[in-house]
């Protein structure tokens, strides 16, 4: 399955857009290495928790393993960037093969920053991957970044992370003028 929309080249310093992802996938397997470099994304960062992996599970699925494995095969760059726990953050990244960052303080841009680094291409060659507008869209874009959004594998979340989802339906519901936002 191809997504729909198109990945806007370039950074986005319009204010207006900061909170409206590039693209909206339903899970991250939908994004494949034909379609990233058809858009120039020669690497991806990647959030863990409720995009890579649910809520208490402990490691990625099989689909999830060989989704990373096809697209490190063809030449494309993966690294994980995280707020999670160091201990799951190091699992999966290992049983992905990619460099695994953990407690980088999203949303602030010296996390994504770090990322680039690990995947050795420059900001405007690279997306991020993640499941919330306030970390990983806010934060991506501070740093320059194109940005991918895929819904939450689960409902679970700390007290905080729930109220800010419904803030985010809310959000993602409404896009621009009311119309859905790259969907």
């Amino acid at each position: 399955m191809r997504p729909s929309a198109s990945l806007r080249q370039g950074p986005c310093y319009d204010r207006s857009v900061i909170l409206r992802p590039d693209l909206r996938v339903d899970r991250v397997e939908q994004l494949s290495l034909a379609y990233l470099a058809e858009h120039g994304v020669r690497g991806l960062l990647l959030d863990l928790d409720e995009t890579l992996l649910p809520a208490g599970a402990a490691e990625p699925t099989r689909e999830v393993v060989a989704w990373a494995t096809s697209l490190l095969g063809g030449g494309l760059r993966l690294a994980i960037v995280s707020n999670g726990r160091p201990a799951r953050v190091r699992l999966t990244a290992s049983k992905l093969g990619v460099p695994g960052r953990w407690l980088v303080g999203k949303p602030w841009p010296g996390a994504y920053r770090r990322g680039l680094r690990d995947l050795g291409v420059p900001a405007s060659e690279a997306a991020m991957v993640g499941d919330q507008l306030f970390t990983d869209v806010i934060g991506a874009r501070a740093a320059g970044l194109r940005t991918i959004l895929v819904p939450p594998l689960s409902s679970a979340g700390l007290p905080h992370t729930r109220l800010l989802r419904r803030i985010e339906a809310g959000l993602l519901e409404g896009g621009e003028r009311g119309r859905p936002v790259h969907r």
